[in-house]
């Protein structure tokens, strides 16, 4: 029986959950360094002088369709039910007409989560929410800033028109290979996020194989454990330095993380300690008092003790060492 719209069964939700719960080790060494990496503050600065994200919000605001309690309630329910799991305010939601399955969220001053029609078509009730909880997690992990200057300046240099001629000081290949290897580690966060929200690792492999072939004449003839199996092949092929070479060729300027791979590492991490505390109700709790700080270029209030700088707007924090 196809899910699509059935009701979402009860779930557990975590109350008060911080980010450092769910956050891959990788995620927030690879955002360090890509806060170091020479000319990003120029970028920033000129993305946020162009009105980059209101662009950007211009963009689904008149062309997509927004999602709200009269307006496609059904996936307003499924968002609904996924911020509740997550402790995450909700987001605006937007259904975009495109024949490719996939789904992004951007946003500083007002976090957007846009999935495509043929997602929505593609994927059960539970996968959807998955995907979902996975654009959330990102919220969550306060990865918002350099997800959306990644995805405008993506937008940017394949369109390479005059109008937002970038001096070649700032756009620099540091700058975007840096971009690329944190999206992708902040990818596995998010992945983790998904399985929370989803509670089901077979669930999480399956929607992550429709989204790489998705025919629905194939659906009937999945096999997550050969899908995971094709991790191994990226392993083997490192054996040689031919092999390890065009690995990272492939991997220089791509945005997400091998799809087995990912499947791999959700399993892995659904086995360890951490992940087992969480669904008994014991995880790092988010505390609004202790720690908390006042960025002094944008105002905001960040209260989690682990960030150095501003998730909003990049800057250091006062009190940092």
């Amino acid at each position: 029986m196809n899910d699509t719209f059935s009701p979402i069964p009860p779930r557990l939700r975590f109350p008060g959950l911080n980010s450092s719960a769910f956050e891959h080790p990788g995620d927030r060494k690879a955002l360090e360094a890509l806060r170091s990496t020479p000319g990003l503050d120029r970028l920033l600065k000129w993305l946020s002088d162009k009105g980059a994200e209101r662009m950007l919000r211009i963009q689904y605001a008149t062309d997509s369709l927004r999602v709200s309690p009269k307006q496609c309630s059904r996936l307003y329910d499924d968002l609904k039910e996924a911020c509740a799991i997550l402790d995450v305010p909700e987001p605006e939601l937007y259904i975009s007409q495109n024949p490719y399955p996939s789904a992004t969220s951007f946003g500083m001053q007002c976090h957007t989560v846009v999935l495509t029609t043929s997602l929505v078509d593609l994927l059960s009730n539970s996968e959807r929410l998955f995907i979902i909880g996975r654009e959330l997690g990102h919220i969550k992990a306060e990865h918002m800033l350099y997800r959306t200057m990644a995805t405008i300046l993506a937008d940017i240099l394949k369109d390479a028109s005059d109008m937002f001629a970038i001096p070649a000081a700032v756009v620099s290949h540091s700058i975007v290979y840096a971009l690329s290897a944190w999206f992708r580690k902040s990818e596995l966060t998010a992945d983790r996020a998904g399985l929370l929200v989803a509670q089901d690792t077979s669930v999480c492999i399956t929607a992550l194989m429709k989204l790489v072939a998705g025919s629905h004449k194939l659906m009937d003839d999945l096999n997550p454990e050969e899908f995971v199996k094709q991790a191994e092949f990226l392993e083997d092929v490192e054996d040689d330095m031919m092999g390890l070479y065009y690995k990272l060729a492939i991997l220089r300027m791509q945005a997400q993380p091998f799809p087995s791979v990912r499947a791999r590492e959700m399993i892995e991490w659904s086995k360890t300690i951490q992940y087992r505390n969480l669904m008994d109700g014991v995880y790092p709790h988010s505390d609004p008092v202790a720690g908390q700080r006042t960025c002094k270029e944008c105002g905001l209030l960040v209260t989690n003790i682990t960030y150095k700088f501003c998730p909003d707007c990049g800057s250091e924090l006062p009190g940092t060492k």
